[in-house]
Parts: C-alpha cells; structure tokens; sequence
C-alpha cells in the first residue's frame, strides 16, 4: 500500500492529473479501506477547482466518517457557494452537504447559507434552479445542529417553489425533535399539495408522533384527489401502527372497487401485522372474484414467507 502510494506521490509531482484521471483515481480510493493515506489525499482533492472532483471526495469523507476532514469540507462549500457557477448543478455543495450531515457538523450557520441558496442555470427552455436538493440538505443539517432558531429557518421551504425543497423541508421537520414541528406539519397537509410532499408529509406525521397521527392521516383516506388518498394509505401501512389497521380497514369497507380499493389492500399488507394478514387471506377465500384476486396481489410482497404461502394456498382451495 506504502509503495502505491508512494509510486502515485511520485507521478502528482510529475504531471498533473487529467480530470477523467483524477475521477478514476478517486474511484479506486473510495473501494478501498479507510487510511491515513487515503484521507490525506482526500483532502488534498477537496481542495480541486473541478466541482466533480471535490463531489467525488466529498462522498468518500462522508462514507468513511473522516471527521478530520471537516475543515476541507467547509471551506469548499464556502468557495463554491460564492462562486456557483463553477458548481454546475450543485453537483459539489449537494455532496459536501450530505457529508457534513453525515458527520453530525454542529454549526448552523453554514446549513443556513445552503437554505437561502437558489442557483439558476442554462435549460433547453427557461432557466432552471439547480439548487433544489441543496435546500432541502441545507434543512436537514440545520435540524441536526443545536440551533433554537432551528425551525424558524426551515419554515419557509414549506413553501418553496420546488418539489424537492419542500420534500427536504417536511422530512428535516419528521425528523427532528424540535417543538412545533408536528403542528406545522398538520398545517402543510391541510393547506394541501401534491400527492407526494403529502406522502411524505403523512409519513413525517407519523414518524414524529407516532401515536396521535394515525386518526389524523386517516382523514385524507377520504381525500377529494385519489393520489392524495393512496398516499395517506400508503404512509399509514408502512408506519405499522396498530391503530392503523382498524383505520385501513373501515376506509376499504367504505370504498368502491378501483385504484385506491386496491391501494387500501396494499397498505393493509404493509402492515405486516398477524391481524392484517389475517384479514387479507379471510378476503381470499371469501371475497369477491375483484377483491380476492386484489387481496392475493397485496399478499405478494410475503413471496418468500413459507407460513403466509401455505395458508394462502390453503385459502385458495378453501374458496366456494
């Protein structure tokens, strides 16, 4: 290991490497182990006016936890975000943000910076804001500090007019112990938007306050948009609450055969719940022709579960 790299201190003194050769040197690093060497030229890359290079070595300080990288990492971000057009499409600040999460970086004000930060750039059409993810990462981070004003400088990404940011925003809040955050939660869902900030809206609720929003996110079941239905649905199987089986269940009983009937069934599965597979498989054998065949699709997910195959084939046998 020594002699390699030594033998490539030896050709850095020579010749400057291309950039495709710097990518692929940072490549071998990355599969290789952690080590003091590895890390030094880490660093080393970190300091590349090339945004690829410094996104590649970036994600290697993250995965290998190189916290005595940390300095490199900032100053980077710092250089990059005063001059954004040498970062196309963030591709730097987006994984020098995602290391820093990764490194539990303490201070707020840097996430703050990544919060306010729009970049437009060059489309085939209108300018485009690359900047989207970097926001969102810039809300994650600063959820993480111990900053009281945490929340404050999240909020306005609620309303954010990208997609991502907004996603960015409501995950940073689910995530986070930090107060209020559950009740401007409920306030984004019922102010409305598209069925997947909802989606991840829902799942958020229920990650914070597990036991009070299953009845909450049940509302939505009901939801003049179907997608937005399907989401509540979907985000209260995966919580695997036991509430929400009641809450699934009365929502199936009340809905016509369709799309979001069979996304209930889904749910349901998602439970993975005894009570809930249970149910599924009474549905097999007595139900319908639609929902049978609908309750036996939700019950594919347990392919590989040898207890659930056999009773569902037992079910089969015993329909009417």
């Amino acid at each position: 290991m020594r002699a390699a790299s030594s033998a490539y201190n030896h050709l850095m003194a020579r010749k400057p490497l291309s950039l495709e050769e710097q990518l692929d040197r940072l490549a071998e690093l990355r599969r290789a182990a952690p080590s003091p060497e590895g890390r030094a030229e880490a660093a080393k890359y970190l300091t590349s006016k090339s945004n690829l290079t410094v996104a590649k070595a970036a994600r290697i300080a993250g995965e290998w936890q190189a916290a005595e990288l940390t300095p490199e990492l900032v100053t980077a971000f710092d250089r990059f975000i005063l001059k954004p057009e040498t970062d196309k499409r963030c591709a730097a600040k987006i994984e020098i943000l995602k290391a820093l999460c990764a490194l539990d970086y303490p201070s707020p004000e840097l996430f703050r910076r990544a919060i306010r930060h729009v970049q437009w750039e060059a489309s085939w059409g209108p300018p485009v804001d690359t900047a989207a993810e970097v926001r969102a990462l810039g809300a994650m981070g600063l959820a993480q500090t111990n900053d009281p004003d945490a929340l404050e400088g999240i909020l306005p990404l609620l309303l954010d007019s990208e997609v991502d940011a907004r996603i960015g925003a409501v995950r940073a809040m689910g995530n986070s112990a930090l107060p209020g955050a559950v009740l401007l939660l409920r306030l984004k869902a019922l102010m409305g938007d598209q069925a997947g900030v909802l989606g991840e809206c829902f799942a958020a609720l229920l990650r914070a306050a597990p036991s009070e929003s299953p009845g909450f996110v049940a509302k939505f079941l009901d939801h003049r948009e179907e997608a937005v239905a399907e989401a509540a649905a979907l985000a209260l199987g995966e919580s695997r609450r036991e509430t929400a089986f009641g809450l699934l269940r009365e929502a199936l009983e009340r809905t016509a055969p369709g799309t979001l009937r069979r996304t209930l069934l889904l749910a349901i599965a998602l439970l993975r719940r005894e009570e809930a597979i249970d149910y599924l498989l009474e549905l097999v054998r007595t139900g319908g022709s639609h929902t049978s065949a609908d309750a036996e699709a939700a019950l594919e997910m347990y392919l590989t579960d040898p207890k659930v195959q056999k009773r569902l084939a037992e079910a089969r046998q015993d329909k009417p």
